[in-house]
């Protein structure tokens, strides 16, 4: 296909607090214009979050007109769409593609008491058994919530599904499942034995880039865009985030910090975390090549948000003053960042996150320097695993809105003792998701060609002093906190 003007690719980013689109120049992945619609979480019970996935679906037209007003173009200057959204959430559908329940979204534990851990889970998948993968949801949607579904699917597979009928996602999505066979690129038959699962109850995998079907007349309705719209395959945010930044070769660590903080590497080869008897990373395919090397995160900016409350400030740049006018270390007081359950340096699902360390001389701005400290603290748990595991951790790239602020970034630099590159955008999972729609109607060649046209970091903080002190307290204190986190809530 050959592009002239303004046609456009459009990439949707469906994360925990909204649904964004971009609308991008096809060739140079240009943003000529963006839009978001928010959606709410529930939490009915502690531990549980859901979200309605007909919200998803009615946040998709609004946020494709707004952001093709914003471009000055019309739908019929679309060539192409594709998704990346948010990892781990599980929605069970019906024969027709309906859904029969709420998604239960990435930081839901409700599966924790389902969840199993078969032989060579972690040699076949690189995934920890965790209640925040796929299978355990689905082991609990079939044996609490009594459904009985046609099929199972994460939240980018149900909105392609949605807008196309077609029942597919990419193997970056798959590998997160705790179904899926990285070296055979299949789903594994003894992982869906254990689990009572069969592959038909479960989207076919085929890359991101490939075209999973054009919109049909329901897809348009929901879109706003011609019937015959190409749909790309896609892929889930915790790819999409330093793909779009421009990530896609070994090189820098990516944190990418919204509601949740994802820290990963690249690897060309297949690394298995094998560092301790317990992993901290988990490995997935990339859209790009090779393989991401992660933790899959804890809240982050949504724990920034709580201590926000807590402490009555009214926005991100009155927080930041408050944590910096306390000193490194914070006197003492230290935060476990374990608000939906531990991640680093262990992963417990029962966890609870922690002030510790208070005394009547403490005030806001000690507290809201530990919370940014302790965020640090679990990045740089990951950073030092990743290390060990021979990945290149030379350097930092920070992404989403938590790279905003100054204060934060300049904490983290000092605390992993790595200079830090902050992304030039903050919408670089929809940016990405834009350069898969790309690839996938002969815009550019591959991933790695349109990632290539990412701006380069727009700033970067060097490290200063390290608070060792108060990471060897948090390590003490977090190492302690495990081991009594076993009971439910």
């Amino acid at each position: 296909m050959v592009y002239h003007g303004r046609v456009l690719v459009l990439g949707i980013d469906l994360g925990t607090q909204s649904l964004k689109v971009v609308a991008c120049d096809a060739v140079t992945l240009a943003v000529r214009g963006s839009h978001a619609v928010p959606h709410a979480t529930l939490t009915p019970q502690p531990g549980w979050a859901e979200q309605a996935p007909a919200a998803w679906e009615a946040g998709l037209a609004p946020a494709i007109a707004g952001a093709l007003a914003a471009a000055g173009a019309r739908p019929e200057d679309v060539a192409a769409l594709a998704i990346a959204a948010q990892l781990d959430a599980c929605i069970p559908v019906d024969a027709a593609g309906a859904a029969l329940h709420p998604a239960l979204i990435w930081h839901d534990r409700r599966a924790v008491d389902h969840t199993l851990a078969p032989p060579r889970l972690f040699e076949l998948t690189g995934q920890i058994a965790d209640p925040s993968h796929l299978a355990p949801k689905i082991r609990w949607l079939q044996q609490v919530a009594n459904v009985r579904a046609a099929r199972f699917h994460e939240p980018t597979s149900y909105l392609v599904s949605r807008l196309t009928g077609a029942h597919v996602l990419d193997p970056a999505l798959a590998s997160t499942t705790m179904l899926f066979e990285l070296a055979g690129r299949r789903w594994a038959p003894s992982l869906l034995d254990a689990y009572g699962l069969t592959a038909a109850q479960l989207p076919t995998v085929a890359p991101a880039t490939s075209v999973a079907g054009p919109l049909h007349a329901a897809g348009a309705a929901l879109t706003g865009l011609p019937v015959g719209t190409l749909v790309a395959v896609g892929t889930g945010d915790d790819f999409a985030n330093p793909l779009g930044a421009g990530l896609a070769s070994p090189g820098l660590v990516a944190c990418a910090i919204g509601t949740a903080e994802v820290v990963g590497a690249l690897s060309d080869e297949l690394v298995l975390d094998r560092v301790t008897g317990e992993p901290m990373v988990e490995t997935h395919a990339y859209p790009a090549g090779g393989y991401f090397v992660e933790n899959p995160g804890w809240l982050a900016g949504g724990a920034v948000r709580w201590a926000a409350r807590l402490l009555g400030v009214a926005d991100d740049a009155a927080f930041d003053r408050l944590a910096a006018s306390a000193p490194p270390g914070a006197d003492g007081v230290t935060f476990i960042p374990a608000l939906a359950g531990a991640m680093t340096p262990v992963w417990r699902p029962h966890a609870r996150g922690t002030l510790h360390g208070l005394a009547a001389s403490h005030g806001p701005a000690h507290i809201a320097r530990a919370v940014l400290e302790g965020l640090a603290f679990a990045s740089r748990d990951v950073v030092e695993r990743l290390a060990a595991l021979g990945l290149d951790t030379r350097g930092v790239l920070v992404l989403g809105g938590g790279a905003a602020s100054a204060v934060w970034t300049q904490i983290r630099a000092d605390v992993l003792g790595r200079p830090h590159h902050v992304a030039a955008r903050t919408d670089t999972c929809a940016v990405a998701a834009a350069m898969i729609a790309a690839v996938a109607v002969g815009a550019h060649p591959d991933l790695r060609a349109a990632a290539a046209c990412a701006p380069p970091s727009a700033t970067i903080v060097t490290p200063g002093a390290c608070p060792d002190a108060a990471y060897a307290r948090y390590r003490r204190l977090v190492g302690e906190l495990a081991e009594v986190a076993t009971a439910p809530w």
